[in-house]
């Protein structure tokens, strides 16, 4: 760990300031006092945002929210050094340059909100220095419950700074929105803030569910910047992933469509132990463009998402298409979509099929219905408008397969398709979806290999509703 002690200067409100360095002794016994609910924050945020390299937090006397988050490095920006050194190993601290701190570390942890002597000031400078994928992640007390501190505050006078701001959370949205910084994901958490055996879990768990978190204490926002350097499609490498089961007829439609998306593209036919003459008819695809390679490899023969998830890991480009072999979307609609990708801070582009009309036997009403109640169970549970979760193309960075793959069958069911292994790895990873509508044609040759509507429903609401559980409501 290393400590850096003032990476922003005048930073804390004064009266803070001169009231945690003459009551330290006082300050550290209350954090003895309440380490479970810290330790509660501490559990929800290794949870949003594991797996950093290197993390900065910003704290007001409540440095412990650090005790189990894992980092290979941590810088803690504190108000008392004297307080922290109870917790933490401080012997080999070491000074760092302040805006080599910021240009570094992978995530910054912001829970002295309240405290700042310039918040707005404090966004402004974190957002013009901070690398383009870095998280912001802010802790913030819900207005109902700003009212309850406020009061306890006052009844324990002496226990806590008399000076601070007031800042609810649709002010810290405004001071967001105003830096070029949005918000990704949002958490809502603790409704009992000391531990009661059996009750304070129970309740904690229930009162995180849609609609009843209204009633929890504590907002857990990460935030990222709105405008981040991006190399153009023309200069990116764009890798085409097109999983085939008995596909040989649509191969040569998509063979009529090959083209250029970027700099240079790879197209990588997956077939997956097809009993038709797939492979002949991919082996047979003549390309004379030098910008463009054909591949194929042979799939597991289990499932769409295992043949995809192989075309991913052998991939060599910049950005992955994931593109169904049925050509039921156009290559004109792609490139669209590839666009928004490189022209965005978007991490993961889902094309949907809903917004635009379809084609007129496109998609079957059965299969209609349940993308409708999906999409809305998803963005209900997770807190992210989405309209069509089962749409074969998506597109998203390689460098983020890792993150996504690390997080495949998180509920401990096989997502056949993988569109749910996708949607809910980002959202894991706190990568940001955005949409892009596309028009859904009719499939020309073949069948939909989407049959047995009611199993495969039963099988991706087990997956959603478990994979909330262990995300959202389980320590």
């Amino acid at each position: 760990m290393i400590f850096k002690k003032e990476i922003i200067k005048n930073y804390f409100i004064k009266d803070t300031e001169v009231f945690y360095l003459e009551n330290t002794q006082k300050r550290i016994k209350f954090l003895i006092k309440n380490r479970f609910f810290y330790n509660e924050i501490s559990i929800l945020l290794n949870k949003i945002i594991s797996n950093k390299k290197s993390m900065l937090f910003f704290c007001c006397g409540n440095s412990i929210i650090k005790e189990e988050i894992k980092s290979q490095k941590t810088y803690i920006h504190e108000i008392n050094e004297e307080a922290i050194k109870q917790f933490y190993n401080l012997e080999n601290n070491n000074q760092t340059d302040d805006e080599k701190i910021l240009r570094e570390v992978d995530a910054i942890i912001i829970a002295d909100l309240e405290y700042q002597r310039k918040p707005f000031e404090n966004f402004s400078q974190l957002s013009k220095n901070i690398k383009d994928n870095c998280e912001l992640i802010i802790i913030s007390k819900s207005i109902i419950w700003t009212a309850i501190i406020k009061l306890f505050k006052y009844i324990s006078k002496g226990q806590f700074p008399t000076t601070y701001n007031f800042l609810p959370f649709n002010y810290i949205k405004n001071i967001v929105d105003l830096n070029n910084l949005e918000i990704i994901r949002n958490e809502k958490a603790i409704v009992v803030p000391f531990k009661i055996p059996l009750i304070t879990n129970l309740l904690n768990q229930v009162f995180r569910l849609p609609l009843l978190n209204i009633f929890c204490m504590i907002n857990i926002t990460v935030l990222k910047k709105k405008i981040t350097a991006k190399k153009l499609p023309s200069q990116s490498k764009i890798s085409v992933i097109i999983p085939c089961k008995n596909e040989e007829k649509n191969i040569e439609l998509i063979e009529k469509n090959i083209c250029n998306l970027g700099e240079k593209t790879e197209f990588i036919f997956g077939d997956d132990k097809s009993t038709d003459k797939t492979l002949e008819a991919i082996n047979r695809i003549n390309n004379t463009d030098s910008n463009i390679s054909i591949k194929s490899y042979t799939g597991p023969g289990i499932c769409k998402s295992e043949n995809v998830y192989a075309g991913i890991d052998i991939s060599e480009g910049d950005i992955v298409l994931i593109y169904d072999a049925d050509c039921t979307v156009s290559f004109k609609d792609v490139k669209l979509s590839i666009n928004a990708l490189a022209n965005s801070n978007s991490d993961i582009i889902n094309c949907t099929r809903m917004i635009y009309p379809q084609a007129k036997f496109a998609m079957k009403n059965s299969n209609f219905i349940g993308n409708i109640f999906f999409a809305y169970l998803y963005s209900f549970l997770f807190n992210k408008k989405i309209t069509d979760t089962l749409c074969g193309t998506k597109i998203f960075y390689k460098k983020d397969w890792d993150k996504l793959k690390n997080s495949n069958s998180l509920s401990g069911i096989q997502d056949l398709w993988g569109d749910f292994d996708l949607l809910i790895g980002a959202y894991k990873n706190n990568l940001k979806i955005s949409e892009v509508p596309v028009h859904y044609l009719e499939r020309s040759e073949g069948e939909t290999k989407m049959k047995s509507v009611f199993i495969n429903g039963l099988r991706m609401l087990f997956i959603t509703i478990k994979s909330y559980y262990k995300l959202r409501i389980a320590r």
